[in-house]
């Protein structure tokens, strides 16, 4: 009889709840551009992705800015908004905006009923890099085609999406069989190892109840100010089997999520919490931890979404790799926006946390955006510097590596690390972009299974002895000739000095991509 009852209330407690737009989407970007610009705030930009119904909410906001302030936005900018609101479509039917028929996010096939529909896309693409003499044999040419389906769509209050794609890759380089994950995500090679091919899928169903989002599924999370450094998560690693919470109190945001990754062992687990809030208009800050465990099943103290990791992890034996973090936005400058990030993998007290004993373990970030530089119109400049001190996301048990299939968690520098980079960006029109970017970046000895020794002293260390440097720059051009293909054009020139911490081992070479996307 219970089992009868909650099957019968389950639909009728059910609440809307949309898939999410995917970490890579374009429309990111656009939003940020606008939250420096002052026409949109306090939406909880650092925890991403956003789900479908956030952004529409976010469209609707711009509109009604750009409709109470006539010529504030230039013409490029109105399209970009044109085509938020055309992929949006569904999640804004009902709302009176008016969306223009063109800009409607068009799909291969699609399927209505009640209150229910489906959406099916077809999807390839894929890039070739060429480099010059100097670069490592086995990048010299590299040719990565993929092809693949998405589905997304809603049966009755439980949405779901799918994103799945078949990759290949050959060149100058030999191709192993890997089935390690500790060496990096699965893939077949021929018997020659002359290419090798792989497959990744992200696809997850989420539903509401009383305003409590669920997910379930393979997704990616990013959390920070940083488009795409994050330090704690940056989403930058494979996608994770994860179950998330979430919910919207207004001014508050809270997030809760616990996942598997690959490495060694097989059994290797994450959890994360994160509260984000915005006080006043044009400020948002967050607040987060994260704890990575293995050699154990599923810990029930880590799948407590209110209690903070710190104390569950003492409690448990201090065996764990805990992780915390602090972030701050600011958009009150018109046309700017400053953000930074820090995260603290250990310390010794928290009034000692700047010191320099080695265990104070510390990254941070900051960065600026300025849109409209100089009055240039639909450009944006980003200025950006990370660094991550020796034995960041290292941990005495080394199945506790922050890591996900050989790939970080957090930011792509390795510990040891720093870097200066810039961005420019401009939109021409909706269907061409250009740019140039920039990065400084040094790298000392140490990287994330490396965990300090007695040897290595009490003292941090940050850059001692040889250092890696990597200078590189390069410029860009983007068009898109029919909706949805999008080709990429990317030219460079990059130096290594002591490239592998070897002293005079000097190398620079130039480089150029070429890169494709169709979503039919």
């Amino acid at each position: 009889m219970k089992k009868s009852l909650i099957l019968i209330l389950f639909p009728v407690l059910l609440s809307g709840q949309s898939a999410n737009l995917p970490l890579g989407h374009w429309a990111y970007g656009f939003i940020e551009r606008m939250e420096a610009r002052g026409l949109v705030t306090g939406f909880h930009a650092g925890t991403r992705p956003y789900s479908r119904d956030r952004a529409a909410a976010i469209a609707r906001e711009i509109d009604r800015a750009a409709a109470a302030q006539p010529g504030v936005l230039s013409a490029t900018e109105a399209a970009y908004l044109e085509r938020l609101k055309g992929e949006l479509a569904d999640e804004l039917a009902g709302a009176g905006i008016p969306i223009e028929a063109s800009e409607r996010e068009p799909h291969l096939a699609s399927w209505q009923w009640s209150d229910s529909r489906l959406h099916l896309d077809a999807l390839a693409g894929g890039g070739a890099w060429l480099r010059s003499d100097g670069a490592e044999e086995a990048e010299r040419r590299v040719y990565q085609p993929y092809y693949g389906a998405a589905a997304r769509g809603r049966i009755g209050g439980v949405a779901f999406y799918s994103d799945s794609r078949i990759f290949a890759e050959w060149g100058s380089g030999k191709y192993g069989q890997n089935y390690d994950a500790s060496l990096g995500y699965p893939r077949n090679a021929e018997a020659d190892s002359s290419r090798a091919t792989w497959d990744k899928s992200e696809s997850y169903f989420t539903f509401g109840i009383r305003g409590i989002g669920f997910e379930y599924g393979r997704d990616n999370t990013a959390w920070g100010p940083c488009p795409d450094g994050g330090l704690m998560f940056s989403g930058l690693a494979p996608a994770m089997d994860m179950l998330r919470l979430t919910y919207d109190a207004g001014p508050v945001f809270l997030t809760w999520f616990h996942g598997q990754v690959r490495g060694k062992p097989d059994r290797k687990w994450v959890s994360g919490h994160r509260v984000e809030f915005s006080p006043f208009r044009g400020a948002a800050f967050g607040i987060h931890d994260a704890v990575v465990y293995a050699d154990r099943g599923l810990e029930p103290a880590y799948l407590n979404p209110v209690m903070p990791f710190v104390f569950s992890q003492h409690s448990l034996g201090d065996r764990d790799n805990v992780v915390f973090g602090l972030d701050a936005a600011f958009s009150r400058i018109r046309n700017w926006k400053l953000y930074g990030e820090m995260l603290v993998d250990d310390f010794t007290s928290p009034w000692g946390l700047f010191s320099n004993t080695w265990s104070n373990k510390i990254a941070f970030t900051l960065g600026a955006l300025w849109t409209d530089p100089a009055g240039i119109r639909d450009a944006q400049l980003r200025f950006e510097y990370t660094r991550v001190d020796p034995f960041v996301y290292t941990h005495r048990f080394p199945s506790n590596v922050f890591e996900n299939y050989d790939s970080g968690l957090g930011s792509d520098l390795q510990p040891n690390s720093d870097r200066l980079r810039f961005r420019w960006n401009h939109w021409f029109g909706l269907r061409l972009r250009g740019g140039a970017s920039g990065r400084i970046e040094r790298h000392g000895r140490g990287d994330r299974r490396t965990s300090h020794t007695e040897e290595d002293g009490d003292v941090k260390r940050f850059l001692r002895g040889t250092v890696e440097r990597t200078t590189a720059a390069s410029v860009h051009l983007e068009s898109e000739p029919v909706r949805d293909l999008v080709f990429r054009l990317e030219a460079g020139r990059v130096g290594v000095q002591n490239r592998g911490l070897a002293e005079g081992s000097d190398a620079s070479w130039n480089e150029l991509l070429l890169r494709a996307a169709w979503n039919w």
